[in-house]
């Protein structure tokens, strides 16, 4: 019943109800954003699942804001989290694609987050947080551009973007290292990673506990991504399943779930629950090389479309008494509010140069929908969405504009039936993609090529699997 609860609301596009009320406690909030890698919009309980058991997410659900139009700042890991971390669309800082091939004349510190970028920890650090992140980094593994380089106070996990859930005789080098590394412990061995970034986070909320210091708490786990594997008590859960893929898939998901509950637990136990925010969501959409399901959305990771940038997104702070328990908020949402609202709740100044705004007044918004105008680049596309319309390019195609409020599954291109409709929308990417540099590293040619080809497949907006 939840779950077709939440389904239902998501997509009806009602505000969720809020009450007036203070927002700001005695104490520094602290905040955990748990992030899952390539996780399909439809692979949970809360959005439609009929495969995959999430209750631990589905309680988070029901104990926060589902807001059903949050957006990430690129469809692909990387860029994802740059913009998560910095509060500014990456195109600002040259960054448009994964770092997926080394170029000759490019030095591999090309490849990382560049240092004139300013991380949530570094504004966090005048104001007494400690900041953690466990899993996955992605964002830089030559000297400078390592987590605690960039104002984490702990890390422990992996620099690359993928790596094995279990033990490997030898270690991946290159732009995807893949040996487990930390500041703060000699312990980097692994069982089965998803378990380990979970257990890595329960200690830190344990000394949390003990020094009560604010804190934010980045969860990276790279699950489910790429490659399928899981443990044999999780997949024999899904033996009801067919495909080997979409069943190492499912419980992979399933896996994460439970240690989501397990931070949850910890969360509460030592008490930190009522003035610390939590924030679940995915980096992008399902990967289209994996079993995933993006439904009811059209397109994957790497796409504009709605099934590439769209994700589950959903908020708990109890100290927030605007945030009504098991509402579902329609407002327009991005990763880049996350940093400006960690700034207010400290009685900082939102610097100008951010993209976002303070997502604690977004959702507890009572009075309508605030304008938003959203961009995203990935190698030679691109798209805006200023309000309810998006504009895309892609280049060997010509134009495309939804609405995406009531077309939320882009099938009725606007663009030849209404096209001073787009115009603005034209003006506005092209001063953005004009203004910002070009991208820092180039992508292969067979990358950009297959690209256009996956736009071409998307056509058809995605459905989920029978139980």
């Amino acid at each position: 019943m939840i779950r077709k609860l939440y389904t239902v609301l998501a997509f009806a596009g009602l505000f969720c109800s809020v009450a007036v009320a203070e927002t700001h406690t005695a104490a520094r909030p602290n905040m955990i954003v748990i992030l899952a890698d390539d996780l399909g919009y439809g692979d949970l309980g809360c959005t439609g699942s009929k495969q995959i058991p999430t209750p631990s997410i589905d309680r988070l659900a029901k104990e926060g804001v589902f807001c059903s139009r949050a957006y990430v700042t690129a469809p692909m890991c990387a860029p994802s989290r740059m913009g998560l971390l910095t509060g500014r669309f990456p195109k600002r800082y040259g960054i448009t694609t994964n770092p997926n091939s080394k170029v000759d004349y490019l030095p591999e510190s090309h490849y990382g987050l560049p240092l004139t970028e300013k991380l949530i920890p570094e504004y966090l650090k005048p104001f007494g947080y400690r900041s953690a992140v466990f899993g996955k980094w992605h964002l830089g593994h030559t000297k400078g551009f390592t987590p605690p380089e960039r104002g984490f106070t702990h890390w422990w996990g992996f620099l690359g973007g993928s790596r094995d859930y279990f033990p490997r005789k030898k270690e991946i080098e290159g732009l995807n290292p893949s040996a487990i590394e930390s500041n703060f412990t000699d312990k980097t061995g692994i069982t089965y990673l998803t378990d380990d970034i979970t257990g890595r986070a329960v200690e830190f909320l344990n000394e949390a506990k003990q020094d009560k210091k604010p804190f934010f708490m980045f969860v990276s786990y790279n699950a489910p991504h790429w490659p399928m594997q899981a443990k044999p008590e999780d997949i024999a859960l899904f033996k009801n399943i067919q495909n080997r893929e979409r069943r190492l898939y499912c419980a992979m998901v399933y896996a994460m779930d439970k240690g989501i509950g397990r931070i949850l637990d910890t969360l509460k136990k030592d008490g930190l629950d009522g003035n610390t925010m939590v924030v679940f969501l995915s980096d992008n959409g399902g990967a289209p090389e994996a079993p995933s399901c993006n439904a009811p959305f059209r397109g994957h990771k790497r796409l504009h479309f709605e099934g590439g940038v769209r994700v589950p997104f959903i908020i708990k702070y109890p100290a927030d008494k605007r945030l009504v328990p098991g509402s579902v908020c329609k407002q327009p949402v991005s990763t880049v509010d996350l940093l400006p609202a960690l700034l207010k709740a400290n009685g900082a100044e939102i610097p100008k140069n951010l993209d976002g705004m303070d997502i604690l007044s977004l959702v507890g918004n009572r009075t309508g929908e605030v304008p938003r105008t959203m961009f995203w680049c990935t190698d030679y596309t691109s798209a805006v969405m200023d309000g309810d319309l998006k504009y895309l390019l892609v280049p060997d195609r010509a134009p495309q504009c939804y609405r995406v409020s009531n077309d939320y599954q882009e099938q009725k291109d606007l663009y030849f039936q209404n096209p001073a409709l787009a115009v603005p929308l034209a003006q506005k990417l092209g001063s953005y993609l004009t203004e910002t540099p070009a991208c820092r590293y180039p992508d292969s040619i067979q990358w950009s090529s297959k690209l256009l080809k996956e736009y071409s497949r998307a056509a058809r907006p995605e459905v989920q699997p029978g139980k």
